[in-house]
């Protein structure tokens, strides 16, 4: 469920191109925006995990690459 690994390695990944300058202040903007919905879909995630079987869990993905398809088209 929870891989501190993987976290561990994002962030040192992200402290050394940060710290060589590889990354724009509109890079770090943008995912300061993004931070709190990134937050909230782990927390749906933690919320819903062992909760849904196979079937549901599918239809929920669908759901959400229809709405994510719809957003990017009226974008």
């Amino acid at each position: 469920m929870f891989q501190p690994v993987g976290v561990a390695t994002f962030a040192m990944s992200a402290i050394w191109l940060g710290g060589q300058g590889s990354v724009s202040r509109e890079a770090i903007w943008l995912f300061v925006l993004g931070l709190p919905v990134l937050l909230a879909g782990t927390w749906a995630g933690f919320k819903l995990y062992g909760r849904l079987d196979e079937a549901q869990f599918r239809k929920v993905v669908l759901i959400l690459l229809l709405a994510s398809g719809v957003a990017l088209l009226l974008r």
